[in-house]
């Protein structure tokens, strides 16, 4: 029995804390369609995700995939194994992820989100006129700090696959 939040027009706030998640390490808070998933997984369970993990593929949205040097933000289809994300990549020059922000914003003594402290995050999921995600938003902000970072994927082809995921729920 699996837990199935529907999002869609609604936002999720929470604080986070990376410090000492260093590269190499993936703090993840993310959604997937278990509750629909009607098949048992390779992992034994119901788990599904957009990467086939667990043998079973769904949908997914990754609120939260960081460390103290990086951030993304993620959608998923359940066959886009890449996804259209935003954030801040970290990475040396040959990275082409997103840089929605620099590493003097964000990172360990970022001059808007300190990576070493507590920072709160929203995850907001607008929809249009007729109740179909627009776009996923995330906004980090910092106590003491009055720049907060916003970044958001938009126009995603994928929205209607993931309207419908959301409006079923995703746990």
């Amino acid at each position: 029995s699996y837990s199935a939040i529907n999002l869609l027009g609604k936002s999720m706030r929470y604080t986070t804390d990376l410090t000492g998640a260093g590269c190499g390490c993936n703090v993840a808070l993310y959604l997937v369609s278990m509750h629909q998933n009607p098949r048992p997984s390779d992992c034994n369970d119901f788990y599904c995700d957009a990467n086939n993990v667990c043998g079973e593929s769904c949908a997914e949205i990754d609120m939260q995939e960081a460390n103290e040097y990086s951030w993304h933000t993620t959608l998923h289809t359940a066959h886009d194994h890449s996804g259209v994300g935003c954030g801040f990549g970290g990475g040396g020059p040959g990275w082409n992820g997103p840089r929605d922000w620099t590493s003097q914003q964000y990172g360990p003594g970022g001059q808007c989100i300190d990576t070493k402290r507590p920072f709160q995050v929203s995850v907001s999921f607008p929809v249009n006129g007729q109740g179909k995600l627009e776009a996923l938003q995330v906004t980090l902000t910092q106590e003491g700090k009055g720049c907060p970072l916003f970044a958001q994927v938009a126009g995603y082809e994928g929205n209607a696959e993931l309207t419908e995921a959301l409006r079923a729920g995703m746990t």
